[in-house]
């Protein structure tokens, strides 16, 4: 399952052909009480080949996007991304 989340953030800040390693952990799990919903802290980190462009823009690069996950699979990451900013600013 993490090597399959792993490629998932690989593909959705496009670092699938530029990337020399990456890897994802879980670095907390709890319960928000105000919104009645599981809360899980990932941390996702990335090296970059020598010589490359440190990242693209994965949601206006069409060579990213042809090369990402289905559309299911980046609106799931989407979301992932739009409630962790949504938690970060509370």
């Amino acid at each position: 399952m993490w090597n399959k989340i792993l490629a998932l953030l690989d593909a959705q800040f496009g670092f699938q052909s530029t990337k020399a390693s990456s890897k994802v952990k879980k670095l907390w799990q709890g319960y928000d009480n105000q919104t009645n919903e599981h809360v899980i802290w990932l941390e996702y980190r990335v090296r970059v080949r020598n010589n490359q462009p440190t990242q693209s823009d994965a949601k206006t690069d069409p060579k990213v996007l042809g090369q990402a996950a289905n559309e299911k699979e980046r609106s799931v990451m989407n979301d992932l991304i739009a409630r962790s900013n949504r938690l970060k600013r509370r």
